[in-house]
């Protein structure tokens, strides 16, 4: 033993059950500080019962037990500490050293049994001496084959357990806990290229760097190679669990010392909406890893059929979004839309493109839902509404009286201003109000269904057009067609392309021509690529059609010499 380990201070606690016994007991303990040889300072307390004695043991502080007391009850009592998970040394007198009487009480978890007869202080402290010198060493193999010897971090079996404790406290109290699988990218071919010794610096480097990002009471483990564990309490807001990914890639990620990082991917699952199974919920956040790998990696994924997916790009484009109409990296075109009957252009979509410095060339489906939830979509809405109220306007100078349909998102409508704004819109720059026209989906007008009657009633009144967006994938209820100011249904592309083949999707689309007409709607075909289409939509009766056939998403520079030469587009059209 080491003089640091000679000079420590361990506790002692003695039980006995008469006062005799416990008098010799103490005596004995007493003298432990002048046993010969080299050890440690032995602090010695006595427990007036068993009660009390298993209470302490418990309590964690004691280093080690001797009792003395008769077989049967010292046994009961070797059975309720080791049953109650304490692993300190017990250590047992006992007035006989027959094996029928030490046997049982081995077996029972005594470490160590002293004949009551030989009983003195050398004897004890060989015996302390020799028990909590095994137990120090069950303690390292234990620790050895819980955790992982580079990072220090607990291993996977560790986790395991732990993670099914913590899921178990986390269902009993109501909480929500985020499971998730880390990645290093490309680790192999730092391996190859640095050696071991650089590998393993990266993995130091990283498990440092979770564990400093993370809170004490969330866990993080080394699962194997290049592949870390965390197991964290989160809110129910997926924003803030997608906020927490965003912070592990960069941190991960982020040089430090001149030591660079490592790109990562993450899949998480939730508790309890992934699943409630530990193991489950394991092979979920692993199937999430799965699919960010396979997408390129430097990402995270979250494996929940239940909630959106939310992925580290969308969060950089929300961070991105409300300054890029000031740094111009939006632009809108314009999809002309024809008139079967005269064969001529009467509106055109006003269609917004985001291209990023950052990202490329992004599409709208990626980024109006980034925009929607962080409330750029407002500012983001009304420039899009002045750059078509304005072209607009320039074309009805020049003599073309040209309807600009607008998409319009639900969350433009918040605040109950929109008809307001929209107005002072329209009269700033001149624009009759019959020549927009607002294209919304089925969800928004069944949405807050009070309030929007209203909104649509004002904006009718002030002679702005509405348009149901995508017609017939949304809501089966079409009650709302007769409570709202609908003027034009567009049916959607997914109907559209398999015309004329599909008797299915022929009937559907002449259903929704005859229901149009007969609520006195206009029918806007979208996405129409082919002849076929066209001469089966002029025939069952559809008022306007719009698609790559007869035009394709322009600049306003170009619609307007589509305009001024409207037979450049005359090809398109079947004999």
């Amino acid at each position: 033993m080491s003089r640091d380990e000679s000079q420590q201070t361990l506790h002692l606690l003695c039980l006995a059950e008469s006062t005799s016994k416990r008098n010799r007991l103490e005596a004995c303990a007493g003298a432990l500080t002048f046993a010969p040889g080299e050890g440690p300072d032995w602090h010695t307390s006595t427990a007036p019962n068993t009660d009390r004695a298993l209470a302490i043991l418990n309590a964690g502080w004691v280093d080690a037990a001797v009792i003395d007391l008769e077989a049967e009850q010292a046994e009961h009592f070797l059975q309720q500490a080791r049953d109650a998970g304490i692993v300190t040394p017990l250590l047992v007198v006992t007035a006989d050293s027959e094996t029928s009487t030490v046997t049982p009480l081995l077996a029972a978890g005594a470490d160590e049994f002293l004949p009551a007869d030989e009983l003195t202080p050398l004897l004890l402290e060989r015996s302390l001496r020799l028990c909590t010198r095994d137990q120090a060493v069950d303690s390292r193999l234990e620790y050895l084959a819980q955790h992982d010897m580079l990072t220090g971090l607990p291993n996977a079996r560790l986790f395991e357990r732990q993670l099914d404790l913590a899921l178990h406290t986390a269902e009993r109290h109501g909480r929500c806990m985020a499971l998730m699988c880390v990645h290093l990218d490309a680790f192999q071919e730092r391996v190859r290229k640095g050696g071991q010794d650089a590998a393993e610096a990266l993995l130091t480097q990283s498990a440092r760097r979770l564990r400093a990002l993370l809170r004490r009471s969330d866990l993080v483990a080394r699962s194997h190679n290049e592949e870390f564990l965390l197991l964290l309490e989160c809110s129910a807001e997926l924003s803030d669990l997608a906020l927490t990914a965003s912070r592990i890639l960069e941190t991960l990620a982020e040089d430090e010392d001149s030591g660079k990082g490592s790109c990562a991917s993450i899949g998480i699952a939730v508790f309890p909406h992934s699943s409630s199974v530990p193991r489950q919920l394991l092979e979920h956040a692993r199937m999430a890893l799965n699919q960010v790998r396979d997408a390129g990696g430097n990402d995270f994924r979250l494996y929940d059929e239940a909630l959106e997916v939310v992925s580290h790009r969308r969060v950089l484009m929300e961070r991105a979004l409300p300054g890029a109409i000031q740094r111009s990296e939006f632009s809108v075109r314009f999809q002309p839309r024809f008139d079967l009957r005269t064969r001529s252009i009467t509106a055109a979509e006003v269609l917004l493109r985001w291209n990023s410095p950052d990202f490329g060339a992004v599409s709208p489906d990626q980024f109006i839902p980034a925009a929607e939830s962080t409330g750029a979509i407002n500012r983001i809405g009304t420039w899009v509404l002045e750059q078509a109220v304005r072209a607009g306007r320039r074309w009805l100078d020049a003599g073309h009286r040209l309807r600009l349909a607008v998409n319009v998102s639900a969350g433009q409508f918040r605040g109950g201003e929109f008809a307001d704004d929209l107005a002072r819109l329209l009269k700033i720059h001149g624009l009759p109000a019959e020549l927009l026209e607002l294209e919304l989906t089925e969800r928004v007008f069944v949405a807050n269904v009070a309030e929007h009657r209203d909104l649509f009633t004002s904006l009718t009144d002030l002679g702005v057009g509405l348009a149901v967006d995508d017609f017939g994938t949304g809501y089966s209820a079409l009650a709302y067609l007769r409570h709202f100011p609908v003027h034009a249904l567009k049916i959607d592309r997914t109907f559209i392309a398999p015309l004329p083949a599909s008797e299915d999707d022929s009937a559907i689309v002449r259903a929704i021509i005859a229901l149009g007409h007969a609520l006195d709607l206009r029918v806007v075909a979208e996405g129409v690529d082919d002849q076929a289409q066209i001469r089966f939509l002029e025939a069952i009766g559809c008022d306007e059609i719009q698609g790559f056939l007869v035009g394709r998403p322009m600049t306003a520079e170009e619609l307007n010499d589509l305009l001024t030469g409207q037979d450049a587009a005359s090809d398109a059209w079947p004999a």
